[in-house]
């Protein structure tokens, strides 16, 4: 039997959750939360910030090593996994390919409807768009061989260093022009909302094309047929490796742009954009290391889950519902249309808000758990997926 012909886990058959990927997903959500919360505050990856109070400062360059761009390509890898488990497990209960193309396009349209939506009332640069276009544009590689993933992989690569490069030395040159940072979307006036709506077709596209989202979907493909982050136990010392050799080479990878964000390395706008681009993309590399680095804690924690675990597994149980609550929460408190507290707070206040936000969907998800319900937002897809 080949790689990509392996049925489901027999946990997983039996109805079982293994606790790796719920874990990793409710930790991501945090990791996603505190990226969003910034750019309500004024704060925006490649726009250097050389004035902010050193706590702001400090708050800036953690955020730059360990966060931007690190956290989409998690979501993206575990999406990527989460794909390949869904087919695995339509193949063992006998589905034929036809039923599960139609699948896949169904959960991407879905994925993109719901990523409109949110888009249009929340948050513009999400993330749902994105992967629902990245399931119907590289969808199909779910049946084909390994060897044509691991081909794509190389190709995707190759592309996304010069795209990304030229987005960022693009971005450096703009922020020369005008240092100010843009308010995000507003909602008081009917030109906020027709913007809103122009933008919503493009956002995906841009995102997809300057930014390694692809190459990220595609890595989990292959991850999850190899079981990776589903069955850590089987892959110990892959996921080591992964772990330290990915989170190390992005921590170096993302020094320089650091450096640049907080005024403390001034280029020019070519070297700047190369330097902001090295960042973006040892990001894939980080955000496989954070998803190796969660499956080797569920290791360590799954015999005796205390209720911290049992609260971000239940989170990461839900995350369409709380990726979506998180977006809502941190927009309503720091929206500078709405309770307007990004106006006061610096990067460090903007960490504060998206943590917050976590811990409440924490207490909530403990909650639903308790009470053996579904996250409404992923209760509506799982239904209308497979209606």
């Amino acid at each position: 039997m080949s790689a990509h012909e392996r049925p489901a886990h027999a946990s997983e058959q039996a109805g079982q959750r293994r606790l790796a990927p719920d874990l990793a997903r409710g930790a991501m959500l945090l990791l996603i939360a505190m990226a969003y919360s910034g750019v309500y505050a004024g704060i925006a990856f490649g726009a250097p910030t050389p004035d902010q109070p050193p706590p702001d400062a400090i708050a800036r360059v953690l955020t730059v090593l360990l966060l931007d761009n690190r956290a989409f390509p998690m979501f993206a890898i575990l999406f990527g996994c989460g794909m390949s488990w869904m087919i695995a497990r339509r193949r063992a209960a006998g589905a034929g390919e036809p039923e599960m193309r139609r699948l896949v396009t169904r959960r991407s349209l879905l994925l993109l409807a719901f990523g409109a939506v949110h888009a249009l009332l929340v948050y513009q640069g999400e993330i749902l768009t994105s992967y629902g276009l990245a399931g119907l544009v590289v969808g199909w590689l779910l049946f084909r061989p390994d060897r044509v993933l691991r081909r794509a992989i190389g190709v995707l690569a190759v592309c996304y260093a010069v795209t990304c490069t030229a987005l960022m030395i693009s971005t450096a040159a703009a922020a020369r022009l005008d240092a100010q940072v843009a308010d995000p979307a507003g909602y008081t006036t009917l030109q906020d909302w027709i913007g809103r709506l122009v933008a919503l077709p493009f956002l995906p596209l841009f995102l997809a094309a300057g930014y390694p989202l692809l190459l990220a979907v595609v890595i989990g493909f292959l991850a999850g047929r190899q079981g990776l982050f589903d069955d850590p136990g089987a892959h110990r010392g892959v996921l080591v490796r992964i772990a330290v050799g990915g989170v190390a080479v992005s921590v170096l990878g993302a020094v320089p742009a650091a450096l640049i964000e907080v005024g403390v390395l001034q280029l020019s706008a070519l070297p700047t954009g190369v330097l902001l681009a090295l960042q973006v993309l040892t990001g894939v590399l980080g955000g496989a290391g954070y998803a190796a680095v969660f499956a080797l804690l569920a290791l360590r924690l799954d015999a005796h889950r205390g209720a911290v675990t049992r609260a971000v597994a239940a989170v990461g149980q839900r995350s369409l519902t709380f990726y979506l609550f998180n977006s809502v929460v941190v927009a309503a408190v720091l929206h500078p249309d709405l309770l307007a507290v990004g106006r006061h707070v610096g990067s460090l206040g903007a960490l504060a808000v998206g943590f917050g936000s976590w811990s409440l969907a924490l207490l909530i998800a403990t909650w639903l758990d308790r009470a053996g319900r579904a996250g409404p937002a992923d209760a509506l897809l799982r239904t209308l997926v497979y209606r």
